[in-house]
């Protein structure tokens, strides 16, 4: 903004022009992570799709890394501090500082700006996400772009937990036969036992009837997917009336099946409200009667 003042406007009056000049000042962050005195709130502690680690001495951030390391073979979240050394070791290497065990002692909060640095040393994609522990609500405050390996962290007052199950931490329960997605684990229980087990059975009638189109399921498709800012109706569409008439044949195919007329197209008309057009196809050789 300091040249803007050297910019010549035009004398009939002022217009938008390009900035190419300014500078943006940080006074103040205060996002880090790794606070080892955070108070953790009891609906945290008490789930089993978060861990939180104890006694993390500012390196709560190297126990989710070294935790989601072991893969299948994951221990006692207590008993990994061997594992964080082994991994405070490697960022040491990458940042070509030399290690020591009073620098691991003594070592600060690490800002989220320095997460880019972490995904490039360990190869990991990690996604930081908050949960207002009143209303439930979700805010991801950082998404990674990386496509490493998924390691996704909750941040509580500067403090990082470990998320093992990402669905079941956003209250999202799939049912495993037909993909519906619910909020509680026991409306999954009572979906799975009630309705999932259904059979549909597919019937014909034995007379021609008048045809019907399918049922539309547009507002159970949104429903199941969670979407709640889009209209399940279409803007514009498509009709069409077609005509045929019946043949006789009595065609005998199999043992069991004869087949009694055979339809014969005649004509069909299309609207379409896009284009606000119509036309009609006229079957013109038709069979003798």
């Amino acid at each position: 903004m300091e040249r803007a003042d050297r910019l010549k406007y035009p004398k009939s009056g002022y217009k938008l022009k390009a900035i190419t000049g300014f500078r943006v000042y940080n006074y103040k962050r205060n996002y880090t992570l790794g606070d080892s005195a955070a108070v953790i709130p009891k609906e945290f502690r008490d789930s089993i799709h978060i861990i939180n680690f104890p006694k993390t001495n500012n390196k709560c951030v190297f126990h989710c890394i070294a935790y989601h390391g072991l893969g299948i073979a994951k221990q006692n979240p207590r008993t990994i501090q061997v594992h964080v050394k082994a991994a405070f070791k490697k960022y040491c290497e990458f940042k070509n500082i030399e290690y020591s065990l009073s620098l691991f002692r003594s070592f600060k909060p690490i800002d989220i700006f320095h997460f880019d640095e972490l995904e490039e040393c360990f190869k990991l994609a990690i996604n930081v996400y908050s949960k207002d522990v009143s209303s439930g609500e979700v805010k991801c405050e950082r998404e990674s772009e990386k496509a490493y390996n998924v390691l996704n962290i909750l941040s509580h007052s500067n403090r990082a937990l470990y998320i093992n199950n990402m669905d079941k931490f956003m209250s999202k329960y799939l049912c495993s036969k037909c993909e519906m997605i619910f909020a509680t684990s026991t409306k999954l229980n009572d979906h799975q036992k009630n309705q999932c087990d259904k059979t549909n059975i597919m019937s014909f009638a034995k007379q021609p009837t008048i045809y019907q189109p399918g049922k539309n399921f547009a507002f159970q498709m949104m429903q199941k997917y969670k979407v709640h800012d889009a209209t399940p109706y279409n803007d514009h569409f498509i009709v069409y009336d077609f005509e045929s008439i019946l043949k006789p044949t009595n065609i005998q195919s199999g043992e069991n099946t004869v087949f009694m007329n055979e339809h014969i197209p005649v004509s069909v008309s299309i609207l379409n409200t896009l284009t606000n057009s119509y036309f009609c196809i006229v079957e013109e050789t038709l069979p003798p009667e």
